[in-house]
């Protein structure tokens, strides 16, 4: 039978503890790549809703001109749009769509349309609308006190051309 050497007896067990001490290093690495995945996540997620928000307050401005030009109607209105539900929780976005004010007007560069006594005008308009993408807990249509998630306003000025002259009132701003 043959002796180890008294040196060889005080490594015994070290491969042991540098295994153990590998697993650790990739445990830390395994789980700081999920931490990494998680926040790439929800910075994904929060973008989504961001963009979400935003292309829904300037959907706004194409009511506000589909209505000035069909309807004749400036008025302001407010409307939810993309309720959606998952689980307990309900999401929708909230639209506040400003009046439209007329800036000013000015002849119509379009000569014939004014001939016979008719008056038109290109008419220079603001208007704006508000986005507010919300939360709240249960069903039907979000409550007053609906959390707020994420909200964007977006504004243009937009010409009309060929208009009919305004009254002199809807040119005052309120």
């Amino acid at each position: 039978m043959c002796k180890l050497p008294s040196e060889r007896r005080g490594e015994r067990g070290s491969a042991y503890i540098v295994v153990l001490l590998a697993l650790v290093v990739l445990t830390i690495i395994g789980l700081s790549l999920v931490m990494v995945t998680q926040t790439e996540v929800q910075l994904g997620s929060n973008e989504r809703t961001i963009s979400r928000t935003f292309f829904s307050a300037d959907s706004a401005l194409d009511v506000a001109s589909a209505r000035h030009l069909l309807e004749n109607d400036d008025r302001a209105l407010t409307y939810i749009q993309n309720v959606s539900a998952l689980g307990g929780q309900s999401l929708a976005d909230q639209i506040q769509l400003a009046k439209i004010t007329i800036l000013s007007t000015a002849p119509c560069d379009f000569c014939p349309v004014n001939e016979n006594g008719q008056k038109y005008v290109n008419a220079n308009t603001s208007v704006s609308g508000i986005s507010r993408r919300v939360g709240w807990g249960g069903g039907g249509m979000p409550p007053v006190g609906a959390t707020v998630l994420s909200q964007s306003q977006v504004s243009a000025e937009i010409r009309f051309t060929n208009q009919q002259m305004p009254s002199v009132d809807s040119i005052r701003t309120p």
